[in-house]
């Protein structure tokens, strides 16, 4: 493994938890702008909500190879320094950690979300064979807890796909992971500043996990 250091485990630790972020932002904007999401990318962040009593960070994601898109997207606007200038990815990652604060600071929440979250554990596997139903009941939980929340993240989009309920429903869940994301990098030392301050590093590890994924 060519991550075997302590700081250097500390290091990919932090980069999969900020492409988590990366991944659930990019979603969002392809979700507002076509409808269409990836579906590996997709389902892969989906199911981090559900892991809540993870023993790694590995374990979180699951095979690294279903964050690529997340990788690719934090490679591609950190490494020529494009973040400022994509105007929607921006948003929604710094929106996605603004929200993340804001829930830690609101105990009533917190709790609401906790308790609801280990219910749709049960749910996901009730409701397997209906994966709308389960996608609905993330967006629930998002409009029930985060939803309510002083900070209103805005969607920009397609008007025609922005007025769909599915399309809907699948941005509030993918919202829900991307927050679940935020959390993890908070509680691993991850900030707004530190974004920049690390960022060649945080660069460094992406394109060292895309080419050479770990197995969760």
């Amino acid at each position: 493994m060519l991550f075997c250091k302590k700081n250097e485990k500390k290091l990919v630790e932090l980069g999969l938890a900020l492409a988590g972020i990366f991944q659930s932002a990019a979603l969002v904007r392809d979700l507002a702008r076509t409808g269409q999401a990836e579906n590996t990318a997709f389902n892969a962040s989906i199911q981090t909500i559900y892991r809540i009593d993870s023993d790694s960070v590995e374990q979180i994601y699951g095979d690294i190879a279903s964050l690529r898109l997340g990788l690719r997207e934090l490679v591609a606007l950190l490494d020529h320094s494009k973040l400022a200038q994509n105007r929607d990815m921006s948003r929604y990652l710094v929106s996605l950690m603004h929200l993340e604060r804001e829930l830690f600071y609101s105990s009533e929440i917190k709790q609401t979300l906790s308790r609801r979250i280990k219910h749709a554990v049960l749910q996901a596997s009730y409701f397997a064979s209906s994966p709308q139903l389960i996608i609905n009941s993330l967006a629930d939980i998002y409009l029930a807890t985060l939803g309510r929340l002083s900070f209103r993240l805005q969607v920009v989009g397609h008007s025609g796909y922005l007025n769909q309920a599915e399309v809907i429903s699948k941005i509030r869940a993918i919202l829900l992971a991307g927050v679940r994301s935020a959390v993890l990098w908070r509680q691993l030392g991850g900030s707004r500043w530190k974004l920049f301050l690390m960022r060649n590093t945080l660069v460094r590890v992406g394109k060292q996990l895309l080419i050479d994924p770990l197995k969760g």
